[in-house]
C-alpha cells in the first residue's frame, strides 16, 4: 500500500475519533446545562411559593385538600415537576446512586415530599408513569 494511503487512513481515523469525543463532551455539557436551567426554575418557582418547600404544609399533603385549597393543587402540580426532574436526572445518570447525589439531593427532596408520592391524588399515577426502575430507586429513599 501507498504511503499517502496509509497516512489519509491514519488521518481521517484520528480526526473521527476526535470528532466524536468532542461531540460526546458538548453534548454532556448541553445536557448539564439543561438541568442546570431547570433546577434553577424549580428553585425559582419554590422562592414565589415558599410553601411548596416547607416541611410542614408538605407534612399535611392529603389527596382531599386539593379541592379546598388551591395551595394543594399547586403543591401536586409542583411535586410532580420535581419528580419529573429526578426521574431525568437518574435516566442521565443511568441509575449510578453516587453520580445522581453528587449533582442534586435526591434523598432530601424525596423524603421531603414523600406523601405525596406516597398519595398522589389520581391512584398510582406515580409507578406507572415513572416505571419500575424509578419506583424502585424512590423505595430505596422512601420505604
Amino acid at each position: 500500500m501507498d504511503k499517502m494511503v496509509i497516512t489519509t487512513i491514519i488521518a481521517t481515523v484520528i480526526s473521527t475519533v476526535v470528532a466524536t469525543l468532542v461531540s460526546i463532551f458538548l453534548n454532556r455539557e448541553k445536557k448539564r446545562e439543561r438541568f442546570d436551567l431547570q433546577l434553577e426554575g424549580i428553585i425559582t418557582h419554590s422562592i414565589k411559593y415558599p410553601y411548596l418547600e416547607n416541611k410542614l404544609f408538605a407534612e399535611n399533603w392529603e389527596q382531599s385538600l386539593i379541592e379546598k385549597d388551591e395551595r394543594y393543587q399547586r403543591y401536586e402540580t409542583y411535586c410532580a415537576i420535581v419528580f419529573n426532574f429526578l426521574y431525568d436526572i437518574c435516566e442521565w445518570k443511568k441509575y449510578n446512586l453516587k453520580k445522581i447525589e453528587e449533582y442534586i439531593g435526591i434523598k432530601y427532596w424525596l423524603r421531603k415530599h414523600e406523601k405525596c408520592w406516597k398519595y398522589p391524588s389520581s391512584s398510582y399515577v406515580n409507578t406507572d408513569i415513572y416505571g419500575e426502575k424509578f419506583t424502585n430507586l424512590v423505595k430505596t429513599y422512601i420505604p
